[in-house]
């Protein structure tokens, strides 16, 4: 039996026709095989999509395992470098204590002989108030003279108090010395020395008068414990 697409009417199994609306017939067989074609031609498309997304998801996937492959690395390379850095921090730190232990010992030893290191010397003049009559550094002027102060600019090595001695030697190169003088030296200077640089004024050598310095050349020197520290020449114009 064949079955008319257009009105389903019944009609013989050899008819070309249908008997009702004389539609043209077709036998199931013909159908069956253009069905079979369409859903043949259907498989291959969605096999090939199917095969081209599993192709996208595979290579996402390589993508992925290559770049968790290298983050893996990279980090394993960066907690090696953070390692090796804390090593060597601490190696510091111990090197450091340790430098620093031998530095206070040093500054220990070198400070009973030198508690302090004296850069550079400047005099000045002041009166019997220690109000400067003529800058530190600036020329010194016979008639204007009255005490003519030291000013040490010093590197103190050893904190504490300490006894500095002073030499005042004349142009003729004879020590000032006066009634209360050491033996030995023109005057001892009672300070304390920081361990830092600073700066620090001594006692002044003269008088209340003006004009007690002579024109000419003369020499200051500061001694500790017998150790010459420092020395300045100067002249009085």
């Amino acid at each position: 039996m064949k079955q008319c697409t257009r009105c389903g009417s019944s009609n013989g199994s050899d008819a070309e026709y249908c008997n009702v609306c004389g539609n043209r017939l077709r036998s199931a067989a013909v159908w069956g095989r253009v069905w079979y074609v369409l859903l043949g031609i259907v498989t291959v498309a969605l096999c090939g999509l199917l095969l081209g997304t599993w192709l996208e998801l595979r290579n996402a996937r390589n993508s992925l395992e290559a770049r968790d492959t290298l983050t893996q690395k990279v980090k394993q390379q960066y907690d090696q470098r953070l390692d090796s850095m804390r090593q060597e921090l601490m190696l510091l730190d111990a090197q450091k204590c340790s430098a620093e232990h031998r530095l206070t010992d040093f500054q220990e030893m070198v400070g009973r002989s030198y508690p302090l290191i004296i850069d550079s010397i400047k005099i000045g003049n002041v009166n019997r108030i220690q109000q400067v009559q003529s800058e530190f550094g600036a020329p010194i002027y016979s008639d204007e003279t009255m005490y003519l102060q030291p000013r040490i600019y010093y590197r103190g090595i050893k904190r504490g108090n300490i006894d500095l001695y002073v030499r005042w030697y004349d142009a003729d190169g004879h020590m000032r010395v006066g009634d209360v003088s050491p033996p030995g030296y023109s005057q001892v200077c009672e300070t304390y020395v920081y361990e830092e640089s600073k700066e620090l004024n001594l006692k002044g050598w003269g008088s209340e008068s003006r004009g007690n310095w002579h024109r000419g050349h003369y020499r200051l020197e500061v001694w500790y414990k017998g150790v010459l520290l420092g020395s300045k020449e100067f002249n009085v114009l």
